[in-house]
């Protein structure tokens, strides 16, 4: 039984009539209509994330992770102290893991992807480099540092950060490696921490963030419950799933004519979608998502499926957007993956999610050149992730993909 069943018995149970007749096959749509429109999409290739790509785009974070941030906007106190003219903190590379990249959250998703690529490619040219970073980044006196920003911190990066915080841990508890081990023993206190307090922001959450941005509530629980599946932390994992509920499982119709907004990285309606593929069993989710989304030849279908033009954003300080809607492709492409894979495998939907997440996937590599720091400090956590779903939704990842859960350190 999938994860999330309990809470959607308990908490649903005012929906049981939806609930109680059989899904309808295909969600009502016309199979021969699925078919022949898949027929009018291009042919495209699923791209391959093989070492020589995975070698090119873990260059981002690695040039990223120990550029200090810039002066935020706001203040804040975690890398830059405001006295008459501000300064940035001494000795922040010993009581400081995650300064790089922009901003916190951006340096602790690069963290994870030099991480992921290094578990997938060990021999990896830059696998040195990479093992350097991360010890220096994630030493336990770095870990005390971060753990005594964020004490007093209020909600400085929730959830957003915090999410990825945890599924660095994942992935280093995950990785059968002494070094990784280490790592994970330093980052255990903070992950108790980070657990708690997002236990107290998600009770605290009155509706849904649903913006294709960096809060959006469905992306985040996302990854929070990817760091639930391979850690004992069941007073987390609850907590997400009750608020999953509290929030999705009555959704209906999402408004697809809605995307993607000006500088969205997400889309609101795969997100959430993506997120109730983990919460729902299959027989579920399958009822809930025919209410939920459109027929995939339809017009509501196709705002998820043009790539957005980029090239007339040419202000400097539009970057930052123009960045987040060349990412929104891997992003699509892997929900879109996810959503295939939780569907009944001879849905007719699946080849069709399967060539569009293709088409997004190629159009964010095709489109990386044009944005510079800005867009390329982020862009490889995404590709990650899209890899990691295209790898396990074809048939060999199917066949092999197995997950060895972890015991919290």
């Amino acid at each position: 039984m999938r994860i999330g069943i309990f809470w959607t018995a308990m908490l649903c149970a005012a929906t049981a009539p939806a609930w109680a007749a059989d899904a309808k096959a295909n969600g009502g749509m016309d199979p021969k209509e699925i078919t022949a429109y898949l027929g009018t999409l291009p042919a495209v290739e699923m791209p391959v994330f093989d070492q020589e790509r995975a070698l090119a785009m873990v260059a981002m974070p690695l040039a990223c992770v120990d550029h200090p941030q810039a002066l935020p906007e706001q203040r804040v106190e975690y890398l830059w102290v405001h006295e008459d003219k501000p300064r940035i903190l001494e000795g922040y590379t010993a009581n400081r893991a995650f300064y790089g990249c922009s901003d916190w959250h951006s340096a602790v998703n690069s963290t994870w992807t030099l991480i992921a690529v290094l578990k997938k490619f060990p021999k990896i040219a830059v696998g040195p480099l990479i093992r350097e970073k991360l010890k220096d980044h994630l030493g336990k006196k770095n870990i005390e540092g971060e753990m005594a920003f964020f004490k007093e911190a209020r909600n400085f990066e929730l959830p957003y950060g915090y999410a990825w915080l945890l599924k660095v841990y994942a992935e280093l508890v995950t990785w059968n490696d002494p070094d990784a081990n280490t790592w994970a023993q330093n980052l255990a206190p903070m992950v108790e921490q980070f657990s708690k307090k997002v236990q107290e922001y998600l009770t605290d959450l009155k509706l849904p963030v649903r913006q294709g941005m960096h809060p959006n509530t469905a992306f985040t629980s996302h990854l929070m419950l990817d760091y639930t599946s391979v850690v004992n932390d069941v007073t987390l994992k609850e907590a997400l799933l009750k608020t999953a509920n509290r929030f999705f499982v009555n959704d209906r119709t999402c408004p697809t004519a809605y995307e993607p907004a000006g500088s969205d990285f997400l889309s609101p309606c795969l997100a959430e979608a993506q997120l109730m593929t983990a919460v729902l069993d299959k027989s579920h989710f399958l009822t809930w998502f025919n209410d939920f989304f459109p027929a995939v030849y339809s017009e509501a279908f196709k705002p998820l499926t043009v790539p957005v033009d980029v090239s007339t954003m040419t202000k400097k300080d539009l970057q930052g957007g123009k960045s987040h809607l060349v990412g929104l492709g891997f992003s699509r492409g892997q929900a879109l993956l996810e959503i295939a894979a939780a569907l009944p495998a001879d849905d007719p939907r699946v080849p069709v999610f399967r060539r569009v997440a293709a088409m997004d996937g190629k159009g964010a590599y095709d489109a990386l050149a044009e944005v510079g720091y800005e867009g390329s400090h982020w862009f490889a956590t995404y590709a990650v992730l899209f890899s990691r779903a295209a790898e396990k939704g074809s048939p060999a990842g199917a066949a092999s993909a197995t997950r060895a859960p972890a015991a919290r350190q």
